[in-house]
């Protein structure tokens, strides 16, 4: 039997590593997109909640200390939570390669390199849009500049999925059958 037939499933590892990979990216972009909102709105809504004073005999303004100022705290805290997750997805997606237990066949570098290739442009054009929102002088962009881990993360993220990529590389096609976990 030809043995490219009978080992399909290392290029679904190989597929599924990159669909990872580019769903980190855009996970990442999305989360910083919604911690800057969450940051503004923060903001802009816990003043002026802890202003609100007396009505009748409830001090409106230590119940919204209590609980704006609480999640004000928390929202303060997301940017670093988010670059904590986004560097934990990373190092995750190297640990899932060194556990895979197939080792594709060489002929699939081939699809490798190509899937490396497409993984580059993806992070070359979600660097892009979001330098072009980095950039600019409107609230948005001073909270994402504010959140410098993951900014850096992201405008440089087409350099590190291609060393994620390339060390994932590295780890899938040069263990044998046996190193893999394989029997024969």
């Amino acid at each position: 039997m030809n043995p490219i037939a009978k080992n399909k499933r290392g290029q679904g590892g190989i597929i599924i590593l990159f669909l990872v990979l580019f769903t980190i990216i855009i996970i990442g972009f999305i989360g910083v997109m919604v911690v800057s909102i969450l940051d503004y709105a923060s903001d802009e809504i816990t003043p002026i909640m802890k202003d609100l004073g007396m009505v009748d005999n409830v001090n409106l303004s230590q119940a919204a200390g209590y609980t704006f100022g609480v999640t004000d705290t928390l929202v303060q805290a997301l940017p670093w939570l988010l670059a904590l997750a986004y560097g934990c997805a990373l190092m995750f997606s190297i640990i899932f390669v060194m556990g895979y237990s197939i080792s594709p066949h060489p002929v699939f570098i081939g699809l490798y390199f190509g899937l490396m290739i497409l993984l580059m442009f993806g992070c070359i054009i979600m660097s892009n849009m979001y330098q072009d929102i980095y950039s600019g002088d409107d609230e948005i962009a001073t909270r994402l500049q504010d959140q410098t881990m993951m900014s850096y993360m992201i405008l440089y993220s087409p350099f590190i999925m291609m060393l994620i990529s390339v060390i994932a590389g590295i780890f899938l096609f040069t263990r044998t059958q046996a190193d893999a976990g394989g029997f024969g």
